[in-house]
């Protein structure tokens, strides 16, 4: 069954797919109406409990949210340090109760009190600043925090790249075989960053394998671990190091189109990546026949 969905969601192409039609259908009032879920499931050929499902999982979505204008993280690390009560009691100043929703997570576990105001998340001592927030007078949602490592050269914590620099990175794989290229992230012992350690080769050695006219290199950048912002910190201080990851997995397996998926709880990630495509499109670093 779960083969059937994905090809019936999939068949009509990346760029019209039930996913961003049913975050479409939520603009406006914060969840998408049953009429609009009965016809995105009928459009796909689709149960309407599949699609009622699928929008119930997800925060932006919910129906529980239907007009919300704030949201309070309800993740585990918020919760436990004790700080969300106050959130919530600054925010009844300024919104009323129906107004207030809550979403899981946002992130910014290493000083809690997080919320989100006019799509954008705070946390710390932010909420001190709410009225100032909710009247958007310059008051920037970015946080202080940092990632560090024990290594001697870090890798993921170093300087980010310049567009120069991803430049010649690309020309000197390029300049190889996809298999020369494979032969040696093999060789390196390159592991994924998840909790199983995949090793990177073989993940990429069985996607170049597999027979297909279409191929696709798939970025999971959804994370909502207690404690964990690793993800969110490399979107938007490593951007670069994630996209160029992508590329360079493309050509090794012969997939020609990327999908990167960030979570709507992090929209500073959204819109870091969104300036970086950008970026590397305007440089001739990304899109077709890039160099």
């Amino acid at each position: 069954m779960s083969e059937n969905l994905s090809y019936l969601s999939g068949r009509k192409g990346v760029d019209s797919n039930l996913f961003e039609k049913m975050v479409q259908a939520a603009e406006g009032n914060g969840t998408p109406e049953d009429t609009k879920l009965k016809k995105l499931a009928e459009e796909f050929l689709m149960g309407s409990s599949v699609t009622l499902g699928a929008s119930s999982f997800y925060d932006f979505l919910n129906e529980e949210n239907l007009g919300k204008k704030a949201y309070v993280c309800s993740g585990s690390v918020c919760m436990v340090a004790g700080t969300q009560d106050k959130v919530t009691s600054e925010l009844k100043k300024c919104f009323s109760e129906e107004e207030i929703g809550k979403m899981c997570c946002l992130g910014r576990c290493h000083e809690n009190a997080a919320f989100n105001v006019n799509g954008e998340n705070f946390s710390g001592k932010a909420i001190d600043n709410l009225k100032e927030i909710v009247e958007k007078k310059n008051i920037s949602g970015e946080d202080d925090y940092s990632v560090k490592t024990n290594m001697s050269e870090p890798i993921l914590t170093a300087e980010p790249l310049s567009l120069d620099r991803v430049k010649k990175i690309i020309e000197s794989v390029i300049a190889k075989t996809p298999d020369d290229f494979l032969n040696e992230i093999k060789a390196s012992k390159l592991r994924g960053r998840g909790g199983a350690g995949f090793p990177m080769g073989f993940k990429l050695d069985s996607c170049k394998s597999s027979p297909s006219d279409q191929k696709y290199i798939v970025c999971n950048a959804d994370e909502g671990d207690p404690g964990a912002y690793s993800d969110r910190y490399l979107l938007e201080k490593q951007p670069l190091l994630v996209l160029i990851g992508m590329v360079l997995s493309g050509y090794v397996v012969g997939a020609d189109t990327g999908v990167l998926y960030i979570r709507a709880e992090y929209p500073e990630s959204i819109d870091v990546i969104g300036k970086t495509i950008e970026d590397l499109e305007k440089a001739g670093l990304l899109g077709k026949s890039i160099l």
